[in-house]
C-alpha cells in the first residue's frame, strides 16, 4: 500500500525504538505499520523500566516529523499522547496520531495484569516491528472490555476463545499476576457467547477477583497506586490536557468549510475526540422550547435576523440564560471531555457573537453591557476570526444586507485587535492555505504549552 501522511513519523519512531533496545510490542491494529495506523490509535506495551527513554524517543519522533503534542495524559502505568504535524514527505499533507503507552498493563493503576517478562519471550516481528502474538492481543482486548465496560467484544472473542481452548497454559503464565480465581473466571468468560445474560455478573466477579489479588499481594502499594490513579483525574480536571477552539466570522466567511478542512487531521490526532458545537455547549435547552416551539440546537441558522429583538427585560433574560449555558455547559460538558483526554472542543461561533451580532440573539442592549456579560464566559484557548471582502461574503450567503456584513467584519477585526487569544485569518485565499494557517497556529499554541509544562515540571 502507498504510505499515509503519518508514515514518516511511524518509520522514524520504530527505527529509534529498535536502535535504543527498548523493550516494546505493538498490542493491536499493526497490520499496516509502518506505512499507516489505518485510522486507529497506536497501542504500545513497554517495559516499566524503559518508560523514560521511550517517552524521549517518541518526543524526538514527533519533532522529526514536523509535529507537536496537542497534549498528553499521565496516569499510573499509562500515557496517552495526541500529536499532529505536517509531514516531511507529503508537502500538502498533515498527519495526526494518538499514541497509548502501557508501562506494563494495569487496572486502575493498582492491579498488575501481565507478567513483566512478556516483552522478552512473547512477541513476534512484523515488518521489523515487535508486535504481540494474536492470541495474547485478543485476550487482552477481552480483559480490557470486561474490566471497563462489562462486555465481551466480538472482534476479539473468537481468537480469545480459541486461545483459551488450545493455548491456556501459556496465557496463564502471561496473566499470572491476576491470580488463579480471576484466571478461572477469564477462561470461562472467553468461552461464553457475547449475548449471554450473565456477562455483567461474571465480569463484576472478575473485576473483584483482579483487585482482590492485587490488594492481597501488596496492600500498601495497592492503596498508594489507587490514590495516585484517582488524583491524576483531579489534576487533569484542574489542568486539562485538551483545548477549546472557537471559530468566528460573519455569514459567508467559510466557517463550516474551514472546520471540515481541519477536522480529518485533528480527529486522527485525538482518535475521534474532535467535538464540534454550534454557538454554545447546549447544556440548557433552546429558549424557544419554553414557548412550545421546535428549535434545532446544533446547526447554523439560515435566517439570523428573521426575528425582532426582545425588549430590554427580555433581552436581559436572554443574556442571563445564554451565559448560564456557557458557564454551566463548560464545567459540566466541555471540561470533563478535555480533562479526560487531549480532546479538542471546537465552537462554530461563541459568546462573543452576542457583541458582534446581537440581532442574531434577539438581544437589544447596549454593547458595553453585553460585553461585560461575555467576559463571564470561559475563555477558549484560541479564537480564529475569519474575514474577507464584505462584498464576497454577502454574495456568498445572501442572508444579510451588505452594510450589515461590512459592520460585522469591522467589528470582528476590532475584537481581534483587542483580544490576545484571537487570530485573524483571511478566507480570500485557497481553502488549503486557510487550513494550513489555522493548523500552524494550533501547532504553535501546542508547542508553547508544552514548553510551559516542561518549565513548570
Amino acid at each position: 500500500m502507498s504510505p499515509a501522511p503519518e508514515s514518516f513519523f511511524l518509520r522514524f519512531l520504530f527505527e529509534r525504538l529498535n536502535e535504543s533496545d527498548i523493550r516494546y510490542a505493538v498490542m493491536r491494529n499493526y497490520e499496516l505499520l509502518p506505512n499507516s495506523v489505518g485510522g486507529s490509535d497506536l497501542d504500545i506495551l513497554l517495559h516499566p523500566e524503559d518508560e523514560e527513554i521511550a517517552r524521549a524517543v517518541i518526543s524526538e519522533a514527533i519533532a522529526m516529523a514536523g509535529g507537536d503534542e496537542i497534549g498528553h495524559v499521565n496516569v499510573v502505568g499509562f500515557t496517552k499522547i495526541s500529536a499532529f504535524g505536517r509531514g516531511n514527505i507529503f508537502e500538502d499533507s498533515w498527519w495526526g496520531v494518538e499514541i497509548d503507552l502501557f508501562y506494563g498493563f494495569y487496572f486502575f493503576g493498582a492491579a498488575q495484569l501481565l507478567s513483566n517478562d512478556i516483552l522478552s519471550r512473547r512477541f513476534r516481528l512484523q515488518n521489523e516491528i515487535r508486535v504481540l502474538p494474536v492470541d495474547l492481543a485478543a485476550t487482552l482486548g477481552v480483559v480490557k472490555e470486561l474490566l471497563f465496560n462489562d462486555t465481551l467484544p466480538p472482534r476479539y472473542l473468537a481468537v480469545a476463545a480459541n486461545a483459551a481452548k488450545n493455548n491456556w497454559n501459556e496465557l496463564q503464565a502471561d496473566l499470572a499476576p491476576i491470580g488463579e480465581p480471576a484466571l478461572a473466571l477469564l477462561r470461562d468468560l472467553c468461552l461464553t457467547t457475547p449475548n449471554s445474560s450473565d456477562i455483567v455478573t461474571k465480569s463484576c466477579a472478575f473485576r473483584y477477583a483482579v483487585l482482590r489479588a492485587a490488594f492481597l499481594r501488596s496492600p500498601l502499594n495497592f492503596l498508594r497506586f489507587r490514590f495516585l490513579h484517582e488524583w491524576s483525574k483531579v489534576s487533569r480536571f484542574l489542568n486539562s490536557p485538551g483545548m477549546v477552539v472557537t471559530v468566528l466570522g460573519a455569514d459567508g466567511a467559510g466557517k463550516s468549510t474551514v472546520i471540515t478542512a481541519i477536522e480529518p487531521v485533528l480527529s486522527a490526532a485525538t482518535h475521534g475526540a474532535f467535538i464540534v458545537k454550534h454557538l454554545r455547549p447546549g447544556f440548557l435547552p433552546p429558549l424557544a422550547r419554553f414557548k412550545g416551539k421546535k428549535a434545532q440546537q446544533g446547526g447554523p441558522v439560515t435566517d439570523p435576523h428573521g426575528s425582532n429583538p426582545s425588549g430590554w427585560f427580555g433581552s436581559l433574560l436572554r443574556v442571563f440564560y445564554l451565559m448560564a449555558d456557557y458557564v454551566m455547559g463548560y464545567w459540566l460538558v466541555v471540561r470533563p471531555k478535555i480533562a479526560k483526554s487531549p480532546a479538542i472542543f471546537l465552537f462554530d461561533r461563541y459568546a462573543y457573537d452576542m457583541v458582534l451580532d446581537p440581532h442574531r440573539f434577539r438581544v437589544a442592549l447596549p454593547s458595553r453591557i453585553i460585553r461585560w456579560f461575555t467576559r463571564l464566559a470561559p475563555k477558549p484557548d484560541l479564537i480564529f476570526c475569519l474575514h474577507g471582502s464584505p462584498e464576497a461574503l454577502a454574495a456568498r450567503k445572501q442572508e444579510l444586507p451588505l452594510e450589515e456584513v461590512r459592520r460585522q467584519v469591522v467589528a470582528l477585526k476590532t475584537f481581534a485587535a483587542t483580544e490576545p487569544r484571537a487570530i485573524l485569518v483571511s478566507t480570500e485565499t485557497t481553502i488549503e492555505e486557510t487550513r494550513d494557517q489555522i493548523l500552524n497556529a494550533i501547532a504553535g499554541h501546542c508547542a508553547k504549552r508544552t514548553k510551559n509544562t516542561l518549565r513548570s515540571d
